[in-house]
């Protein structure tokens, strides 16, 4: 794995920064403490594969640069990953250049870096999700990296004049630090801020442990003759010995949990989080209504999707699957911006121009939504929500950037329904998961105002999988049979999502990889149904033909595990402690029955024992019983009713997992029947 760094972190880390001093960047590279050519390990993290020496990062918004400057020192063989650095940024707003770098090893023998460097994308897996973003990085390697070595690096990132680019400081990285210095020079007059605001002055918002090291503002005297490349304050902070970021399983998104520091401009007239928000409210929801009251074509489109006589939810219902049918630009293959204008297709203004494309993003499908369902007569409004997979909403950072997308609300019998037809295969009712259970800004009843608002979360109901298996097992203790499988809501959204990014053989490979992955070692999985992949709201059924080695020899008996689709399950928790919260992303059920015959020669002796566990908030069933004197049937029922919990129910939660763990690995016992042993 490479070393990376987000747009975020890496557009205000440091080459030098004496700027604000008036004095010339370093040219040479910081001495290196003999104790730490020697260091073998990391008294504080025993194992760490690497830490953190040394690291500063400055922002200079007077002069447009961000810059960084790292040490490292490799610990392991692990370790040996960081000498692989790769860059994102957005190439066409900023520029990465001043690159140098160079190893040291523990004898102090120094190899420069020969500063060759290339563009690349790179993907980034978006966690729980079908897509993966592409980033453009600038990447490099350091030479001849050891364990025992001293990596160290730096780079500049620039961007044009006139622009301002308020950094954050993530303070907490993945490795152990020993130190890090931070500095932000920003722009003192004026700036023009988004919407035509003005704003003057930076403002922070700290995440940071209350009683450490806090940013601190410094002024600095200027003569009256002092240009406008001269600071008159700047902020800093440094930190020692800061742990690393506690990576555990199912915990939340790594950006909300790291120490950091959030800047930006300060709005002269809206200095609150209060005033901030209702201020952006206003901004977006004006944006929103001019984009919806584009509506040239809307009304004859309405009147060719729902009938005058139809009841306002089978209105919003048809809509609904219309919008769900257009181009999802957000769900297939990037295209090039030459590949765009080849087809003609630009970015939509408007609801008129997503109609006229019959394409869009997931946000414009979803305001061509509203759009369409005001022309019905029925009231509609959007919502700005925070991405589950990224960050939660929290108003007292006053940033839109934590606000993701958006989603639909309608108005039916009264209530609020909230709608998603812009993710794709995304059924009538649901929200993609990163949108649910998430905060936001809504438009309300009161035109161009907003007022903060949570989307529902699913129900557990609305993402099951169940499965069915008619097994005959041979002689030879290999079973086959057919086994019918079917994904119901998000859990059927989400394989219909990854297979509309490739070929009908891809399809097949998805789904038959997927349930080999359930089954024991070696086994054999065929595809025989056809997948209804393209519907929305009916759940994804299929079959397969399998052949399984599932019966172990244990002399005159044999062990044969009764749930078969768990029997390559890990463990969901392992560790004792647990220090994060506990995030699993939406609530699930999976119903699971097997009925498995054995041939004349063999009979069931012992089956495991029946078990049940329940909590408020989940529920696991297993049940085993002979349906003959050799044939079996074995039910599995788990539930999750939740998906955050606080650490303190780490142990509880944990138990329970641990309890569904041995229920699923019981076995039952068969020998020879008395039959077979007369003859």
């Amino acid at each position: 794995m490479a070393l990376t760094a987000s747009i975020y972190r890496k557009v205000f880390q440091v080459i030098a920064t004496l700027v604000l001093l008036g004095l010339p960047a370093w040219a040479d590279w910081p001495p290196i403490p003999p104790e730490d050519l020697k260091m073998m390990d990391l008294p504080e993290q025993k194992g760490a594969p690497a830490v953190i020496l040394f690291r500063e990062e400055v922002a200079d918004d007077l002069n447009n640069y961000h810059s960084v400057y790292e040490r490292i020192k490799i610990l392991t063989e692990a370790g040996r990953r960081y000498a692989d650095v790769e860059l994102p940024y957005w190439r066409r707003a900023f520029t990465i250049d001043g690159v140098s770098g160079r190893t040291i090893h523990a004898d102090g023998s120094t190899i420069p870096f020969d500063g060759h460097t290339f563009d690349k994308m790179a993907l980034r897996a978006r966690r729980g999700h079908i897509d993966e973003v592409r980033v453009h990085v600038k990447a490099f390697t350091l030479p001849d990296v050891q364990v025992g070595s001293i990596i160290e690096f730096r780079y500049s990132l620039r961007y044009s004049d006139n622009t301002f680019v308020a950094p954050e400081w993530l303070v907490q990285e993945d490795l152990f630090q020993r130190r890090a210095t931070f500095k932000y020079i920003p722009y003192d007059g004026p700036v023009i801020m988004r919407h035509g605001r003005i704003g003057q002055g930076a403002a922070w918002t700290t995440f940071l442990p209350t009683q450490g090291p806090q940013p601190q503002l410094h002024k600095v005297l200027l003569s009256s003759q002092a240009s406008r490349h001269q600071a008159g304050q700047y902020i800093d902070l440094s930190i020692e010995n800061m742990p690393p970021i506690a990576e555990e399983p199912h915990m939340p998104p790594v950006g909300m949990l790291r120490y950091r520091v959030q800047f930006y401009y300060r709005d002269q007239f809206n200095p609150s989080p209060e005033a901030f928000w209702k201020e952006e409210g206003k901004f977006w929801s004006k944006d929103v209504e001019k984009f919806l009251d584009d509506k040239s074509g809307i009304d004859d489109a309405v009147a060719k999707t729902a009938l005058p006589t139809d009841s306002p939810e089978q209105k919003v219902r048809k809509i609904y699957a219309f919008v769900s049918r257009l181009e999802n630009q957000s769900f297939r293959a990037q295209r090039t911006e030459q590949e765009e204008k080849g087809i003609g297709l630009k970015a939509n203004q408007g609801a008129e121009d997503v109609l006229r494309q019959r394409s869009g993003t997931h946000d414009d499908l979803n305001r061509l939504f509203a759009a369409m369902v005001r022309t019905a007569g029925i009231s509609a409004w959007m919502m700005w929500v925070a991405s589950r997979e990224e960050t939660l909403f929290q108003p007292q950072l006053m940033s839109t950037h934590q606000l993701k997308g958006e989603i639909a609300i309608v108005q039916l019998g009264g209530k609020d329904v909230f709608l998603d037809p812009g993710t794709k295969y995304c059924p009538y009712g649901l929200l993609d998961w990163q949108y649910s259970g998430s905060q936001g800004l809504r438009q309300s009843a009161s035109k161009g105002t907003t007022e903060f608002a949570a989307s529902p979360s699913s129900d557990y109901g609305q993402a099951e999988i169940m499965r069915l298996a008619h097994l005959q097992l041979g002689e030879d203790g290999r079973a086959e049979g057919a086994i019918k499988i079917g994904f119901y809501g998000l859990e059927a959204m989400d394989r219909r999502q990854k297979a509309s990014l490739t070929d009908a053989a891809g399809r097949k490979r998805l789904l038959e990889d997927e349930v080999r992955k359930w089954l024991p070692d070696n086994s054999e999985v065929t595809l025989t149904g056809t997948p209804n992949w393209d519907e929305t709201e009916l759940h994804l059924a299929t079959e397969f033909e399998i052949s399984v080695p599932l019966a172990t020899n244990a002399g005159k008996r044999w062990l044969i595990p009764v749930h078969i689709f768990q029997v390559n399950a890990k463990p969901v928790f392992s560790g004792s402690e647990r220090v994060n919260s506990i995030y699993l992303w939406y609530k699930a059920r999976e119903l699971d029955e097997v009925h498995l015959a054995l041939p004349p020669s063999l009979e069931v002796e012992s089956l495991p024992p029946n078990d049940s566990v329940k909590f408020d908030y989940a529920l696991y069933s297993v049940s085993q019983k002979a349906e003959s004197a050799n044939s079996i049937v074995a039910r599995r029922d788990f539930v999750m009713g939740g998906f955050a919990f606080p650490a303190s129910v780490y142990g509880e939660l944990k138990g329970f997992y641990d309890k569904v763990k041995v229920g699923d690995d019981q076995q039952m016992i068969v020998r020879g029947s008395a039959r077979a042993e007369g003859k």
